[in-house]
């Protein structure tokens, strides 16, 4: 276990804020306590650039801007709306979510991470996240920038497993404002430390989009979202790849549920 001197942890947490007072950013998403809000945002932030979601985040809000709305949009008209963000389940997530927090939950989502943890794409991190910017709850969300700051700054190994890290996080909170200290140590990390540090030795390179399978299912989601069904043959022409890529495409969509393919053909599941 990782020992971290009690005068060290406040000569951080004093830097830390220093830092934020003086280069603080002005992102869209810390200016609401909505949960609703909160929880799109959160969401569609996973394994997204956030400049990218603040070119989508207004439009979704617009159109769907609470739970009840979103829980009667169609499947077309969400994935439709989630077009050019990639990893279009996390579109139907949020429908699905916005059914159960209507259904189950009389249209509050719940404050507790265990529960939240039980809805449809949520896992640990956002769970926390959610807890923390919509119900100002006293924990630590470790991302990938909160990570890079406890293993610089401590001069950490980058294989130290997540569960230390997250200890270290937690020893880490101030006692008030958990909130702007979690918009601080990721401004701190973003800005002030060097774009190359290392996170973890699992992140290998991603493997690039154009031309890549998620690309091709992407293309396979939009195109459904214009019409009820599209063959194999002709998705294969447009895209320029084999029929057997597009094919391979559309089965890992039906495992996921998104599609379903009979023969050459391939439609939608509408929920």
């Amino acid at each position: 276990m990782i020992e971290i001197a009690s005068d060290r942890a406040a000569a951080f947490r004093r830097k830390v804020w220093a830092f934020y007072r003086r280069h603080g950013r002005s992102l869209w998403f810390r200016a609401t306590t909505d949960p609703y809000r909160i929880t799109v945002s959160e969401v569609m932030a996973q394994q997204t650039q956030i400049e990218r979601v603040a070119e989508k985040y207004p439009a979704w809000i617009e159109r769907w801007p609470d739970w009840k709305s979103l829980a009667q949009a169609s499947t077309r008209e969400v994935l439709a709306q989630w077009s050019g963000m990639g990893y279009n389940r996390r579109a139907l997530y949020l429908k699905r979510m916005a059914q159960i927090v209507i259904s189950e939950f009389d249209g509050r989502l719940p404050d507790d991470p265990l529960a939240l943890r039980q809805l449809p794409g949520i896992g640990p991190y956002t769970a926390n996240a959610i807890a923390i910017f919509a119900f100002d709850k006293r924990l630590a969300a470790v991302d990938t920038n909160v990570r890079k700051a406890i293993v610089h700054e401590f001069n950490l190994s980058q294989q130290t497993p997540a569960p230390e890290i997250q200890r270290i996080a937690t020893r880490l909170l101030p006692r008030r404002n958990v909130k702007d200290w979690h918009h601080a140590l990721m401004d701190y990390a973003n800005v002030a430390l060097p774009k190359k540090i290392a996170t973890t030795r699992q992140h290998s390179k991603q493997v690039p989009y154009e031309g890549s399978r998620r690309q091709l299912r992407g293309a396979i989601v939009r195109v459904l979202t214009g019409t009820r069904q599209v063959s194999m043959k002709s998705m294969a022409k447009t895209m320029g790849r084999s029929v057997a890529d597009v094919r391979a495409a559309a089965k890992a969509l039906e495992q996921d549920h998104m599609v379903v393919v009979r023969g050459d053909r391939v439609r939608l599941v509408l929920h």
